[in-house]
């Protein structure tokens, strides 16, 4: 593999952000040379004459992921990595990233240690996620209730008043939702659930038989 195609492109993001993921993707043993760009336009001017390994792109610039099906869909073929904030319409926009063709989606709110096993597996075509054997139920009901709240960006106190149990109630289902996925975290746990299927557009969210609706909705 050339220097060239070893490089790392992160798209959007403020400029201390830039910094943090410039970092972390360093730590992949793959990566070449970490550069940025502010918007998809110069993303795009970039590609094209620079050949790619990895685009870490901020949703917030390219909300419509024109920029996604620019960078996945032409000879460019060049795989993206999209980090979305953990909004009420998470689901609906990683869902639409995939559809765009993105190599994976995570939260912004990702640990580091995830990132760099994310960006490593996207750099070889093989997202960690990915390579999860999807299992035929792994979350009980409630557990798969607690997980698209904790997707709609609840805290635990909040899911607890809509689920009309306990605190500690609430974080025990997280806790166990973690250990199944094998997750290092909430965030991660979302991000693998997006992957493997758990969370998608005709998941269920019913409490004594009343439809959850997001906040907001």
């Amino acid at each position: 593999m050339s220097n060239h195609a070893r490089q790392v492109l992160i798209v959007g993001f403020s400029p201390l952000t830039r910094i943090g993921i410039a970092r972390v993707a360093a730590q992949v043993p793959e990566v070449g040379s970490v550069r940025a760009a502010s918007s998809p336009t110069a993303a795009l001017r970039f590609t094209t004459s620079n050949p790619t390994g990895l685009v870490v792109l901020d949703q917030a610039v390219d909300p419509e992921f024109e920029l996604v099906r620019n960078l996945t869909e032409t000879r460019l073929s060049c795989p993206v990595v999209v980090l979305i904030a953990s909004t009420p319409d998470a689901q609906d926009r990683a869902r639409a990233a995939f559809a765009a063709g993105a190599s994976e989606v995570a939260l912004n709110t990702a640990s580091a240690a995830y990132l760099v096993q994310l960006f490593g597996g996207a750099y070889q075509g093989a997202v960690r996620a990915g390579e999860v054997e999807r299992p035929v139920r792994p979350l009980s009901s409630r557990e798969t209730e607690i997980l698209e709240l904790i997707a709609d960006g609840l805290s635990s106190r909040a899911m607890a008043e809509r689920l009309f149990v306990s605190v500690e109630t609430v974080r025990t289902h997280a806790k166990n939702i973690i250990r199944k996925l094998d997750a290092n975290g909430r965030a991660e746990a979302v991000s693998i659930a997006y992957r493997i299927g758990i969370l998608d557009s005709d998941s269920l969210e019913t409490v004594g038989g009343h439809k959850v609706m997001p906040p907001g909705a």
